[in-house]
This record gives structure tokens, sequence and C-alpha cells, in this order.
């Protein structure tokens, strides 16, 4: 664990030092269409906690996140979580490397109502099933993206499939419907409000899963902004709260990218 704080500090100093330029960064869940452009890079540090049934608690520290432009509005992620888990029923209190996850983005449509793209992940199981820090299946996922910047606000919609092991059907896979959408207002010229609801339904162990979060956003200029955000359950098989807090920064060498850079 120190390894890995010390390894983050020094990669936050290190970006700090460099020629950064402003990009959209968040803490709320739904996909954006914005790319760093290429050769760019965007780092991502989150910390996060849920509870669920009451009493479990689930921390994500760090969750670390490297968005590399392949192309104006292209680009692919790579995501890793170390876990800490208390008071589970399955595995009592526990800690480890999470899955480690990939993403590719492109967004070939730039509309006057909007930006268009798609986003195709994978799940790789390198986490450990038996002490719950993963379900050791890998998963798969699709959305569509939809994002509207406007002058005085800009929303972002979601929807797609998750194609997901079942944990208890080894190489069973079960497809399911996921949504998100969040709207965000500029309340200061270094704040944002945003509120979002995200969530997946399905019939099985995966259940119907659905939160409702807001929260704020800082953005504080040369590429670097924080946010903060809390989140609800809003269904039995949601999680029963959710807070996050996080970090992020665009490192861009070449070209600066905006979402209004093709009107």
């Amino acid at each position: 664990m120190f390894t890995t704080v010390y390894y983050s500090l020094i990669a936050v100093l290190f970006l700090l030092l460099q020629p950064l330029y402003a990009f959209a960064s968040h803490t709320f869940e739904t996909e954006h269409a914005d790319a760093p452009g290429k050769g760019n890079i965007r780092v991502v540090m989150e910390s996060e906690v849920a509870q669920e049934d009451g009493r479990e608690k689930e921390y994500g520290l760090p969750i670390l996140e490297v968005v590399y432009g392949l192309g104006k509005w292209t680009s692919f992620e790579v995501g890793y979580e170390y876990k800490f888990i208390k008071n589970s029923e399955e595995v009592g209190s526990t800690s480890g490397s999470g899955d480690v996850e990939l993403r590719f983005k492109h967004s070939p449509l730039h509309l006057r109502y909007g930006d268009i793209g798609a986003r195709v992940g994978m799940k790789i199981p390198s986490a450990r099933d038996d002490k719950d820090l993963g379900t050791g299946e890998t998963d798969f996922d699709f959305i569509l993206i939809h994002s509207y910047f406007g002058e005085h606000f800009e929303t972002h919609l979601n929807c797609g499939v998750d194609v997901l092991g079942n944990p208890r059907h080894r190489s069973r896979h079960e497809a399911i419907f996921k949504y998100s959408a969040v709207a965000i207002l500029p309340l200061h010229p270094r704040v944002e409000f945003f509120t979002e609801i995200e969530g997946h339904c399905a019939k099985s162990v995966f259940g119907h899963e659905s939160l409702l979060r807001s929260g704020f956003m800082f953005p504080l200029g040369h590429g670097l902004e924080i946010g903060f955000a809390g989140a609800v359950g809003l269904t039995n098989d949601s999680d029963d709260w959710e807070a996050k807090t996080g970090i992020y920064w665009t490192w861009q060498r070449d070209e600066k990218v905006s979402h209004k850079s093709h009107e």
C-alpha cells in the first residue's frame, strides 16, 4: 500500500510540472464524447467509499485511470483500482488489487445538437474472486454516447449493454441493459454543479440498480481539476450510499482540443 501511495504522489508532482491545458474531466460516471486529442494524456486519481446492506463498506483507494488520445476524437483507456472491504458477510474484511479495465472510445459524429460516439470495454479478471475483490469472470461493455455542449449547460446521455460473467454460474455470461444521464450547470468560472442518474436492469443476481448522484467540480486551470460527489441508492439492489472525490489532470503537448472546435 505504501508503495502505491508513494508512486501516486510522484506521478502527481511530475504532472504538475508539465505544460498543461484544459480538457473536460469529471467526477460523474456518465461517459462524454470528448477525447484528449492525439498524443495527449489524461490522468485520473479518485477515492470512493460505498455502503451496501446497511453495514458492508467497500473502499476504492486509489482508483486510477490513464486515457491516451489516439486521434482528435479517439481514445484508449486503462483503469485500475485497489479495494478495501469491511464487514462483508462472505469474507469479513479484506483488501487487494481489483480488476483491470480496458476501454476504447470514438466519437465520429459532430452535429449541431451534439456529439455522438461509442465506447467498448473489457474487464480483465485479475482480482482474487475468493476474497470478493472481483468475480473471476471476463466482462464486456458497449455504450452509445450523446454529448450536448450548450452555452449555459451541458448534458451527456449513455445507454448500452454490459455482458457480465455470473460468479454463481462459471463461464456463463448475461447481457444487461445500462443507462446514465448527467446535466452540468456552471455556477461560477471555477465552480460547476452536476446531477446524474445511472443504473442497470437485470432479472438475475445482478438485480436492478439505480443511483442518484450530485456533486461539484472545481476547474483550477492549467489542466487541473478536483471534484466531490455523493450518491444515494434508489432501489433495494443498489448501494445504500456512495461518496467520491477525485483529482484530474490533462497533459497536452500538441493540439489543444475543445468540444467546440468542430463548430
